[in-house]
């Protein structure tokens, strides 16, 4: 399976191949397989530093406001 790419991502939810996750967060956390270190990098992170990645991924809209 192929993921969609990131442009867009924060006027996409719901999140997740099947739409279950609500949050960028949530589907950063559901990941496993190939994206399990990241999603292991991402989870280790200080919450400061987790706010900071979901801030660069909530710029990242198709049509800012």
């Amino acid at each position: 399976m192929i993921t969609e790419p990131l442009w867009g991502v924060a006027t996409t939810s719901p999140y997740g191949h099947d739409g279950r996750s609500q949050t960028l967060e949530e589907v950063i956390i559901r990941h496993g397989g190939e994206a399990q270190a990241s999603r292991d990098a991402f989870v280790a992170l200080s919450r400061a530093n987790k706010n900071l990645v979901l801030a660069f991924l909530n710029s990242l809209v198709l049509f800012p406001p």
